[in-house]
């Protein structure tokens, strides 16, 4: 078997650095993990980089500032194939595309979208489905190799949050992958392999690729390789410079910004979730201070 490409999600590009990191080189922590991957697309074929598949979420925030998309323009690698996030995306709409960073990356051709359409290479077709897109099975083999790259919360034992819907465990999707060989999922950043049997599916959630929270404190990011077999291996990244605050008292509290959390709320609310669940996933996802927190979800028991 030989690598035809290397799958990777949820890098959640920022300027801000994370209130649990302790780096003095913020900007340089994300480089040397895009380097890894770029790196690692090299190392495995020689005579030109692998494909980089990317389920989502670049950015970890739609309206990234200039200084950070010239910061993706340079050490992201050329030509991802890429579906994007509901961080990557205004209002959590794929129709608002051209108004974020994510648009400056396809437009420019730094990335290829692929969300809603399929793109083929030596003997694998990839097909994408971004944010708040249906997934739609595959009925035609013919002979190729058939990957679904989806950014959609897919969990499997152990590898959730407290509360996961029952909706998003990884069975649910058993008949919308039905003929894909791999299915490569972003959003959930505790990353996995599985195989769905029913649909004979190699599964990999590729989680997190780098550790922003300080529940991922202990959690190794690895991206996955894709073989012309249709196996799938997980690759270790290299975690060796990361910096933590081990004192919780070191770490900054990050206000809430109201805005973006209504923002957020309105477009969860367009994907089967009722209110307090819209508002707690939202609050698991931001380093909030714990105290604001505990008002917001105290007030909600009380309506």
């Amino acid at each position: 078997m030989k690598p035809i490409a290397i799958a990777i999600a949820d890098l959640h590009l920022s300027l801000l650095q994370p209130v649990c990191r302790a780096d003095k080189d913020w900007m340089g922590v994300q480089a040397h993990y895009l380097k890894q991957v770029r790196d690692l697309s090299h190392s495995l074929n020689r005579i030109q980089p692998l494909p980089v598949l990317c389920a989502g979420d670049i950015f970890d925030r739609w309206n990234a500032p200039p200084e950070l998309i010239n910061f993706a323009l340079e050490h992201l690698p050329n030509g991802m194939l890429c579906v994007p996030g509901q961080h990557d995306l205004p209002m959590h709409r794929m129709e608002e595309m051209h108004r974020c960073g994510y648009g400056v990356l396809k437009r420019v051709g730094k990335i290829h979208d692929i969300s809603g359409r399929v793109e083929g290479w030596e003997g694998a077709y990839v097909h994408g489905f971004g944010w708040g897109q249906r997934i739609l099975p595959f009925d035609g083999k013919g002979g190729y190799l058939h990957i679904a790259l989806i950014h959609e919360y897919c969990w499997v034992k152990d590898k959730s949050y407290p509360g996961a819907p029952e909706g998003c465990h990884l069975s649910t999707f058993t008949s919308s992958l039905a003929g894909y060989d791999v299915a490569v999922f972003g959003d959930n950043h505790k990353g996995f392999l599985a195989d769905l049997v029913e649909s004979e599916t190699k599964v990999i959630n590729c989680g997190g690729l780098i550790r922003r929270k300080s529940d991922e404190i202990d959690y190794q990011p690895k991206v996955g390789i894709l073989y012309d077999d249709g196996s799938v291996q997980r690759h270790r990244l290299d975690t060796s410079i990361d910096k933590f605050h081990e004192d919780a008292a070191e770490r900054k509290e990050v206000p809430l910004n109201m805005a973006e959390f209504i923002e957020g709320l309105e477009a969860l609310g367009e994907h089967g979730l009722d209110f307090r669940e819209a508002v707690e996933n939202h609050l698991r996802t931001e380093e909030v201070e714990e105290r604001t927190k505990e008002i917001i979800l105290r007030a909600l028991e009380q309506t």
